[in-house]
């Protein structure tokens, strides 16, 4: 079986769960944090792809590391996902539950990228332009990237608008050499 089903299914039978048990919002933030470990930290990592450790093991160390942070139910999940010996697929089972999270709550994620650090009143008023244009709430992350010069990047469902200078800088470079 194709293992982006077995994550979809793992995930969507956790956010049905979470639902029923109305701790959607708390799942979600749990997902979160899971997520991050498995793109942040290699040690995370390495313990979910390792043979070498036992189910048993990986499921004490999930207790350690989440154990104060986690809802019971995630934590359930967690051995429920060992047991099954799937949690190779934790990373995609989390980043699908936030995805099923974010489309039954309407929520977009938008990520801009500017040349310079933006102050929290223009950036609050970009989110609201978002959310009107889109007609859906919207979680804004904003980096910066000296490399754009000036001007702005803007991805959003997949979908990228570049109004970087380097952007135009680099068409017209082309334009010249053709």
């Amino acid at each position: 079986m194709d293992n982006s089903l077995i994550s979809v299914r793992y995930a969507k039978a956790l956010f049905l769960l979470s639902k029923e048990k109305g701790i959607v919002d708390n799942v979600y933030h749990d997902m979160l944090i899971i997520s991050e470990q498995c793109k942040n930290t290699p040690d995370f990592s390495a313990l979910l792809q390792s043979p070498v450790f036992k189910p048993a093991d990986k499921k004490k160390a999930f207790n350690t590391i989440f154990g104060k942070y986690l809802n019971p139910i995630s934590l359930k999940f967690l051995g429920l996902v060992v047991d099954n010996r799937r949690e190779v697929l934790l990373s995609d089972i989390s980043r699908n539950y936030i995805d099923t999270y974010k489309e039954q709550k309407g929520l977009k994620t938008a990520h801009l990228y500017t040349a310079l650090k933006l102050d929290e009143e223009y950036l609050n008023e970009v989110r609201i332009l978002l959310e009107k244009e889109l007609n859906a709430r919207v979680e804004l992350h904003v980096s910066v990237r000296d490399h754009l010069i000036g001007g702005f990047i803007l991805m959003v469902d997949g979908k990228m608008m570049d109004a970087s200078i380097f952007n135009k800088l680099k068409v017209f470079k082309n334009k010249l050499l053709s």
